[in-house]
């Protein structure tokens, strides 16, 4: 029976060093310059991914997608190749033949084309919470000035097991899952994290509780909806 590689032995695996040899993705001389600067500066290192008999991807998206990197000091690095490592909590992109992994204290956000055109934002330091890392990539599904709603992505690694017993058993390999949360910006800056229920979501809205469940009888919106809770963040933001 194959030895049942052990959870410290796999974050260690994740934690290796990938080099990436993908010649075929084209970047402009632009965005090669602005890169080379980034790596004169110290700002860039080489990305830790290796997947050693773990199934399932560390990544958010498992293919090279086109994005917009906007930097702390406002620059925008535009059509870089790029994967958001959400075991690690990273983004990766590729510099000439290298994966490197982009610090997250030096970027604010990054904003990816998907395949069939649509696109995904994501904010660094998007507000304050006991749960989350200051430093936390979070997608944005609404972005307003005093009140939003984004989802967190992170992905686990579940330890590999075996069942059945003598010559009936069976191994099952190590495997990154994904983990979602849904999370309220409030007035405050304050991250609240979402349950999909009435109960619950009235009960972020404070003060204006009674407005939002009008206007969710008014509008037949679903509290058990992703994309009408968006629609009563934005009518509660209008009420500020």
């Amino acid at each position: 029976m194959k030895n049942i590689t052990t959870i410290a032995v796999l974050i260690m695996a994740l934690g290796a060093t990938l080099f990436v040899t993908d010649k075929s993705v084209a970047q402009n001389d632009a965005s090669r310059a602005n890169m080379d600067n980034l790596v004169r500066g110290n700002a860039v290192i080489t990305s830790p991914i290796r997947s050693m008999g773990v199934a399932g991807t560390p990544h958010f998206n498992d293919s090279w997608l086109m994005t917009d990197v906007t930097l702390s000091n406002g620059q925008v690095l535009e059509n870089v190749p790029a994967k958001y490592n959400s075991y690690i909590d990273a983004l990766e992109i590729i510099n000439r033949a290298d994966t490197l992994q982009l610090s997250n204290v030096l970027v604010r956000g990054f904003e990816m084309t998907m395949f069939g055109g649509d696109r995904i934002e994501f904010r660094n330091r998007v507000g304050t919470s006991g749960d989350i890392d200051q430093n936390s990539y979070l997608q944005v599904l609404y972005g307003g000035e005093q009140a939003g709603v984004y989802k967190r992505h992170v992905k686990v690694v579940r330890e590999a097991r075996s069942s059945g017993t003598g010559y009936g058993v069976t191994e099952r390999s190590a495997s990154v899952e994904p983990r979602e949360t849904l999370l309220f910006k409030d007035e405050h800056g304050e991250l609240h994290n979402v349950r999909l229920r009435q109960r619950n979501i009235l009960r972020l809205f404070g003060d204006h509780s009674s407005d939002i469940r009008d206007y969710a009888r008014s509008e037949n919106l679903d509290f058990r909806s992703e994309a009408d809770f968006v629609k009563m963040v934005q009518y509660y933001e209008s009420l500020l």
